[in-house]
């Protein structure tokens, strides 16, 4: 098996876990929400408008336009965002606008409903155990739960050895439902005019406010795609797209046309359709295989938060966490521990609290359709301003994103009450957290920049050196085109004179690991003056010493107790007009303090540390 083979199948373990387990619940929801008889007429209606939506979201939408747009490889809405609003200022975050302020909200949908799909997946797996018997009924929150501990425990070996873990278990998933659902429609083919979308515009023009109320229960069968596109960045568009064609949308398919067949034929299967399409010896069978189809369900939300959040710092949108890269092939691939013990945390309470898979359905979806109507707003900017995109295809495109995505939004708006509220609230949170961070860390940013002197300006002050060098002053910078902390820390000017003055600045590249030869980049601009880049591979944390190294290799020698690292520590006040509100400020407090300094990053030894108060008006 060649390599994208394998992350093909890899990618089925990861990727398409939450979208190909949606059959367990959407059927039978789909039903309820209608208010719909289980006549032959309404399944084949139901089917029909099913099968259309899942092909014009995931196959046109998602796998066709969106996944074409990446980031340095990075899928999903912080991604968009990022091609969409680069940063105007070297050093200086993106500016609050509107278009941030979508992009946040939908990025905090995903993770506010991503925190119920592996509840409502597992449980709904797990509740199969009382189709075959009753008396397993007080069974299944706790069995339930001890199966979502499990996931989250094993989420540090990384995405691949997940995958590679789930990835046949899933494959045997997606043949297993497409045969059963192939046997059910070889025994009613009638069904088969479910096929036509005719069929899913009667449904819609016949049933009055349920016709347009079940787009959101339609919405559960799409649930698994925003992550789908924000899982790019762990195997790359082709083996993700691959695996769409080849495996997953054939099984859907065959599994929806067939439940709605066996409802055709006994209307009593509509209490749980898709387990009666496995009747006898093979309901306990398929009832494993749709818990651990479940379990492996619950990653792609869990893999897309995870690069939510790692694209969140690196647009300076959430504290600097641990992350921890565990893929030397792709980049993309992180787990982000504090992250995954809150998940876990939640998803558990969420099986405790609610207990059944009809009430957590009750509350699912109406978060992920907000982000899908957020994402069609970022690709119309990024496709016009950033790609060039001619506007006569992007705008009829974007038009029929936004009216298939704000149906799905407004029908989803009774499940408010029924406990939608829950992930609305969590998304509210972290856009809270977002906004608030983003906004004091351009405040720091923009302090920074103003304590900066340009290079030509420090050169023809201090240019020359009083005499022999005494040693070297290292500042630390995100933005080497001037020299920091000397036009507000005057004392700094004595040692100036008489020390060689280095900028330091430290940056990523796209690749597992930097060769030592080219760790550092050392530029000479005069003898009183030397600016050094740094660079890290993802797979490496940032650490002095093996600059240090590269430095000396490079005939710099600053690895002496004389030298000392100076960089900026934020005191926060009060913006005199028009600054974030007391209690925001002080949230913004708290977090610059409990968040990771680049000095504790690079492991620099106290005694070397020049830690400089700078004042910031928030």
């Amino acid at each position: 098996m060649d390599a994208r083979s394998k992350l093909t199948v890899a990618a089925l373990g990861v990727v398409f876990g939450d979208i190909g387990t949606s059959p367990l619940y959407t059927m039978k929801t789909c039903f309820t929400t209608a208010n719909a008889a289980p006549t032959a007429q309404n399944a084949v209606g139901i089917v029909s408008l099913l099968i259309w939506t899942l092909f014009f979201v995931v196959c046109i939408k998602y796998v066709t336009v969106l996944m074409r747009i990446d980031h340095d490889g990075e899928g999903g809405i912080l991604a968009l965002l990022a091609r969409a609003e680069p940063p105007k200022v070297l050093g200086v975050p993106m500016r609050p606008d509107w278009l941030l302020w979508a992009a946040v909200i939908g990025g905090s949908m995903i993770i506010g409903d991503g925190m119920i799909t592996p509840a409502i997946s597992v449980i709904s797996a797990v509740e199969g155990l009382q189709v075959a018997t009753p008396d397993a009924q007080p069974f299944i929150v706790p069995i339930s739960a001890g199966i979502l501990l499990g996931l989250f425990a094993i989420q540090w070996r990384g995405t691949q050895k997940v995958g590679i873990i789930f990835g046949p278990i899933m494959s045997l998933w997606f043949v297993a439902i497409g045969v059963s659902g192939l046997i059910a429609i070889l025994a009613h083919p009638t069904i088969l005019a479910g096929l036509n979308p005719l069929w899913a515009v009667w449904f819609v023009s016949h049933h009055g406010i349920f016709g347009f109320l079940i787009f959101g229960a339609i919405i559960l069968g799409m649930t698994g795609a925003e992550a789908l596109y924000a899982d790019m960045s762990h195997f790359g568009r082709i083996p993700i797209t691959r695996a769409w064609y080849v495996f997953v949308f054939p099984a859907l398919l065959l599994n929806y046309i067939g439940q709605a067949a066996i409802v055709v034929a006994d209307p009593k299967a509509l209490d749980s359709p898709f387990y009666a399409l496995t009747p006898g010896w093979t309901l306990l069978p398929m009832v494993a295989l749709a818990t651990a189809a479940t379990v492996i369900a619950s990653q792609s939300l869990i893999s897309g938060a995870f690069t939510l959040v790692e694209q969140a710092i690196a647009l300076n949108l959430c504290p600097r966490m641990a992350v921890v890269h565990t893929s030397e092939d792709e980049r993309g691939q992180v787990y982000v521990p504090m992250i995954n013990v809150l998940l876990a945390i939640v998803c558990i309470l969420l099986v405790v609290t609610f207990r059944s898979s009809d009430r957590l359905a009750a509350m699912f979806g109406l978060a992920v359709a907000s982000t899908m109507l957020a994402t069609d707003i970022i690709f119309y900017v990024t496709a016009t301003r950033s790609l060039r995109w001619n506007p006569a295809l992007v705008i009829p495109l974007t038009l029929a994103f936004v009216l298939v995505d704000a149906t799905f939004v407004l029908a989803g708006l009774p499940k408010f009450m029924d406990g939608a509220w829950v992930p609305l609230a969590v998304a509210a949170a972290l856009t809270l957290t977002a906004i608030t961070w983003l906004t004091g860390r351009r405040a720091v940013a923009r302090e920074l920049h103003e304590y900066q002197e340009p290079v030509a300006q420090f050169l023809s002050e201090y240019g020359t050196l009083a005499g022999p060098p005494m040693g070297a002053i290292v500042l630390l910078t995100g933005d080497p085109t001037g020299i920091p902390f000397v036009n507000q820390h005057r004392w700094l000017i004595p040692l100036i004179r008489e020390e060689i003055v280095t900028i330091l600045t430290v940056k990523f590249w796209p690749q597992p690991r930097v060769p030592e030869a080219e760790r550092v980049s050392v530029d000479r601009v005069s003898s009183s003056l030397v600016r050094i880049t740094a660079a890290f591979g993802y797979m490496e944390t940032p650490r002095l010493a093996p600059i240090l190294r590269a430095c000396k290799t490079a005939d710099l020698d600053i690895d002496k107790d004389t030298t000392s690292f100076v960089y900026g520590y934020p005191v926060i006040v009060a913006k005199s007009h028009g600054g974030l509100p007391a209690w925001q400020r002080r949230f913004f407090d708290v977090m610059q303090r409990l968040s990771r300094t680049l000095a504790t990053e690079l492991q620099i030894k106290p005694n070397r540390r020049v830690e400089l108060g700078i004042e910031v008006a928030v």
